[in-house]
């Protein structure tokens, strides 16, 4: 069996570029059993990951009317220069191209993945659109419940293949790390994201306490060294002007990411948006950090029993509850505690499921 992966094209799959899509599917990648018959499709990059097969396609957008459907024409040519095999195809987070997938290759099981809402998404957003897409997929993943809720708003019919497929990380610590003084925010540099929120709410604790240093990492875009908008030149300005214990790092790759996370003490996400599962609040719990996020989407479900989940979010909140952890000791292990504990979300694990439905996928196909 082998399986094709189409990513969006403006996914970058390397180290250094990668963001939550890239980072989840090379995750998946490195520990299913079909590792090594996995393909992955994206815009070419120099340096992609390493041990794994990628397939880089540079793109024609004109030719093909976009980047994305570049990027499928453009395998589906290369398929019909191959010998014909068990194969799945699989794309993710581009309902349109599916739907254009569906319509021109039949000789294969053709599977949907959704990391963001259905609804708002070009070939998803209407419910005549997501039941096509649900009478005519293999498989359709939703990253959590939140998501295949928001997939199947409207649609009274139930359909068998419809699967929750969680982001994952494999946790590679033996025991519980040592932490030091710091609170992190990571992530995107967007309004969406709730930077702001961070920013506002260590306004008086940064003064209050100096033994405490307060971190931020990222950029407006995965990759950007340079920070280019105004809403994050703003931002880290005021940030920088907090205090002498504050530290903006800028965009770093992933793993030296997951290796600060391992030694700070408190990860911060207040997003604003219904953040579909954050694949960095999962990092952070990963990592046996305190996780205080906002109550929204995906991170209902994930940080239920490991983090502190603040509803309607604002900077007030967020200060007394980052305050309420930095002045109790006690409180704050029990929160670390519990994201080292309750973690369940192994790569080893999760996986398991996906390769077995896809198993599934290639005997009701095939035979």
């Amino acid at each position: 069996m082998i399986l094709d992966i189409i990513l969006p094209y403006k996914e970058i799959f390397s180290e250094e570029k990668a963001s939550a899509v890239s980072i989840t599917i090379k995750n998946s990648a490195e520990y299913s059993v079909y590792k090594s018959n996995i393909r992955i499709i994206g815009q070419f990059v120099n340096n992609p990951f390493v041990g794994l097969n990628f397939h880089g396609i540079k793109i024609n957008k004109l030719l093909h009317l976009g980047n994305n459907r570049s990027i499928l024409i453009n395998y589906l040519k290369l398929l019909n220069t191959e010998k014909e095999t068990k194969r799945i195809i699989e794309i993710h987070n581009r309902p349109y191209l599916f739907n254009l997938a569906v319509r021109k290759e039949k000789k294969y099981p053709i599977s949907l993945h959704f990391h963001n809402d259905p609804r708002d998404m070009k070939g998803s957003k209407t419910i005549n659109q997501r039941i096509f897409i649900a009478q005519n997929a293999a498989a359709v993943y939703f990253v959590s419940n939140y998501i295949k809720d928001c997939f199947l708003e409207g649609i009274i019919n139930k359909y068998s293949n419809l699967h929750i497929i969680p982001n994952a990380i494999q946790r590679t610590l033996i025991k519980q790390t040592f932490k030091k003084k710091e609170v992190l925010f990571v992530g995107r540099l967007v309004s969406e994201k709730g930077a702001h929120i961070y920013v506002e709410s260590i306004r008086k604790l940064v003064s209050k306490h100096p033994d405490w240093k307060f971190i931020i990492i990222g950029t407006s875009k995965a990759g950007n060294v340079k920070l280019s908008t105004s809403y994050e030149k703003k931002l880290i300005a005021d940030f920088d002007s907090l205090g002498e214990n504050t530290k903006y790092l800028g965009f770093l790759p992933n793993k030296k990411v997951k290796q600060i996370l391992e030694q700070v003490s408190i990860l911060i996400v207040p997003s604003l948006w219904e953040e579909p599962f954050a694949l960095t609040a999962l990092e952070g719990v990963c990592s046996g950090a305190a996780v205080i996020a906002s109550r929204v989407g995906g991170m209902k479900e994930m940080l239920q029993d490991t983090g502190l989940l603040i509803p309607k979010i604002d900077s007030k909140k967020l200060e007394k509850s980052i305050e309420n952890l930095i002045k109790d000791d006690m409180l704050l292990k029990q929160y670390q505690n519990k994201a080292w504990q309750n973690y369940q979300y192994n790569q080893s694990d999760i996986i398991k499921l996906q390769d077995q439905l896809r198993e599934k996928i290639i005997i009701n196909f095939f035979d």
